[in-house]
């Protein structure tokens, strides 16, 4: 049979165009044929699709050369999406399609499915599965599959697949690829192991995430990712380098080649590209952030469940003091506070760089900018403009002289407060200063711009935007429990929300948001 003369013209629409190119992608894997792990028969490949007609969709799925064996009622699927999605009605039919030499594409079938629901789904990929079948006493190879990395993602048993049931057994692997095998019959015992095990390892991954950012922080801390840039070292020259007994270095080292951040070759220990941000001098560093979410924020988060409960920050029941206050009471934690602001944003700051509005621009101003990585980038992308940095006296004090010696009268430093008055300029940024603010005195920064600005004078807001939808994934939702932690007052804001803010002050967005790396926007507001 040959699926490469399916086609989304063929389907008639019958699906969505996301689910006509799984359906197609799967259909060849399935026609292809895989030689299975351990010696294991191929079964079948599978996906989830989302069709508005189950009936359309396999009458579309028949036309186009992909026979329907049989249908059945799903279990395993069904039961699977009831417990992620509590309080959705979703109903889930099984078609076996023939792709050809006895082999099988299992599509299943999730009939108006909510639109939130299948986007999750698909974007995480949870049902696209290749399934290969266990013989009788062959079960050791999940034992085995465990044992070269493969996570249990799930399972169940399904009584209407043939005479006796099958029992399903799904697992992840470390890249992503999910995997299903298959056994005639009810494995009572496995499957409670294999789903048992399955949610109590995740659970302990995620339970011992506090001491992967201990063991990041370290390799920052105490400069192995600054000994290891360029080059490797076996144990004992980088135990030298870094201070350390070898035996107690030998043991993090190991912990880190897990992470993915060292890798060991014939005895020597090098970074990998991950580990290579951990470096000081890194082009994308994040040596300031592991030191900042390892030290001063990792205190912090302790007080969560004070923050939730209370009102309070964690920061203030943590240290005694609101963040800023705190920041200047203390240089030396001002300065990795500094650092991180600037490391975490590097790739981000290019972007906002090639993304801004500069047509008619002569003067940008960074508000808040801190010691100058934005408003720098700015000016090295347009060498025709000038430049504003605007911050505390004593941040742009810090910043000012080597701006200065890059670019001579081209920049201007102003110490003040965001609160009281803020410089003009045609152009005005907020990099992830609204963020730190309740509605109150963000309101209250954007009345300060707006006083300074002429009609029509442009201000760009760059930060990360909550998804409209909760259940849609984003760096904004944990970076909004953060800031719940580290700021009085601080959250990160839906669209909807910031356009409420900037309209109330007298501006109008200009556009739809920019999307920039690390899931940060950039809106550009016009002064009305």
């Amino acid at each position: 049979m040959n699926h490469g003369m399916i086609t989304q013209e063929s389907l008639g629409g019958a699906l969505d165009a996301a689910d006509e190119q799984r359906v197609l992608r799967m259909a060849r894997l399935a026609g292809d044929g895989r030689e299975g792990p351990y010696g294991l028969r191929f079964d079948h490949a599978g996906l989830l699709v989302f069709p508005a007609s189950a009936e359309r969709a396999l009458e579309a799925l028949e036309g186009a050369g992909l026979p329907v064996v049989r249908t059945l009622e799903s279990v395993v699927v069904r039961e699977r999406l009831r417990h992620r999605y509590p309080g959705e009605s979703l109903e889930v039919l099984i078609a076996h399609l023939d792709a050809g030499d006895g082999r099988t594409l299992e599509v299943f079938l999730a009939e108006g499915c909510p639109d939130g629901v299948a986007d999750d789904e698909r974007f995480h990929e949870r049902e696209t599965h290749l399934a290969f079948e266990a013989g009788v006493g062959r079960l050791g190879v999940l034992e085995a599959l465990r044992a070269d990395g493969h996570v249990p993602d799930g399972g169940g048993f399904n009584p209407h697949e043939g005479p006796d049931g099958r029992s399903v057994f799904y697992f992840r692997a470390d890249g992503g690829d999910r995997l299903e095998i298959v056994k005639a019959g009810r494995a009572a015992a496995e499957l409670g192991r294999h789903l048992g095990g399955g949610e109590r390892r995740r659970m302990l991954a995620l339970l011992t995430g506090a001491w992967q950012t201990q063991a990041l922080r370290t390799a920052a801390e105490l400069g192995i990712a600054d000994a290891l840039a360029g080059r490797s070292l076996d144990l004992d020259d980088l135990a030298a380098a870094t201070g350390c007994p070898p035996e107690r270095l030998g043991r993090l080292l190991r912990y880190l080649e897990q992470l993915d951040v060292v890798a060991r070759r014939a005895g020597r220990f090098g970074l990998t590209p991950l580990g290579a941000t951990l470096a000081r001098d890194a082009p994308s560093s994040l040596h300031g952030v592991a030191l900042l979410y390892g030290g001063l924020f990792y205190g912090s988060f302790g007080e969560l469940p004070g923050a939730v409960r209370t009102g309070t920050s964690g920061f203030e029941l943590c240290y005694g003091a609101a963040p800023f206050a705190h920041l200047d009471a203390h240089p030396a934690d001002a300065a990795v506070f500094q650092r991180a602001m600037s490391d975490q944003c590097s790739d981000v700051f290019d972007a906002v760089a090639e993304h801004l509005d500069l047509d008619g621009v002569e003067t940008v101003t960074d508000l808040g900018g801190g010691m100058g990585t934005l408003i720098g980038r700015v000016l090295d992308h347009e060498p025709r403009l000038r430049g504003v940095l605007f911050d505390t006296p004593a941040t742009v004090a810090a910043a000012g002289e080597g701006l200065r010696a890059r670019f001579g009268d081209r920049i201007t430093t102003v110490g003040g407060d965001l609160f009281a008055s803020v410089p003009g300029g045609d152009l005005l940024m907020l990099s992830r200063i609204l963020h730190d603010w309740d509605d109150t005195d963000c309101a209250r920064i954007l009345v300060r711009c707006r006083a300074a600005m002429r009609s029509g004078d442009r201000l760009a807001v760059i930060e990360r935007l909550l998804p409209a939808s909760p259940g849609d994934r984003s760096l904004a939702t944990a970076w909004d429990v953060h800031m719940m932690v580290n700021n009085t007052g601080g959250r990160e804001r839906t669209l909807a929300e910031f356009m409420d803010l900037l309209a109330d002050a007298g501006f109008v967005l200009a556009g739809p948001p920019v999307e920039l790396p690390l899931d940060v926007h950039l809106l550009t507001a016009v002064a009305r």
